[in-house]
């Protein structure tokens, strides 16, 4: 039903909004935690990221912004992966695994991929994509960005949480 409500709402949204930055005012709620699968079955928990810093997004394949997103997470989980950054992507996508394995291959994603559901999009209430949450070392929501904006602020963020 969450899902639903997400794609009916971003087919409205989206062409108002557009994929725009917007990012709202520094929190300093806990990030939920939360159990997935990522794509070799493996349970993956936010929590045990404990002590780095997490750049969680949520996202599904069909998002035009979020395809763009790629290769600047890419590059962000690898120059900052040795200190301490974690890149965890929550795929929002109905399709199976077969096709969210497909596009991962496809694109070269080779930060952590884990396939959401209706719990874990009710915990963050999340209502549009993508977005994307810095998680400090702490396991605090440090910055919440609504769409994708600069990904030279995003690694500016990173840097003041690492």
């Amino acid at each position: 039903m969450v899902r639903l409500f997400l794609v009916l709402f971003m087919l409205a949204v989206m062409p108002v909004t557009g994929c725009i930055d917007r990012n709202a005012q520094q929190e300093a709620q806990p990030a939920p935690d939360f159990t997935l699968e990522d794509l070799n079955g493996n349970k993956v928990t936010l929590s045990n990221y404990q002590g780095k810093v997490v750049l969680l997004e949520f996202w599904t394949t069909w998002c035009p912004s979020c395809r763009m997103a790629i290769p600047g997470l890419i590059k962000l989980q690898q120059k900052y992966q040795d200190k301490g950054l974690a890149v965890i992507s929550v795929s929002m996508d109905f399709g199976g695994w077969d096709e969210l394995k497909s596009f991962v291959a496809e694109r070269g994603i080779t930060y952590a991929v884990l396939k959401g559901n209706d719990d874990v999009a009710a915990k963050y209430r999340l209502r549009t994509i993508p977005l994307l949450l810095l998680v400090n070392k702490e396991g605090r929501i440090a910055k919440r960005y609504i769409g994708i904006g600069s990904m030279d602020e995003l690694e500016k963020d990173i840097q003041a949480n690492l």
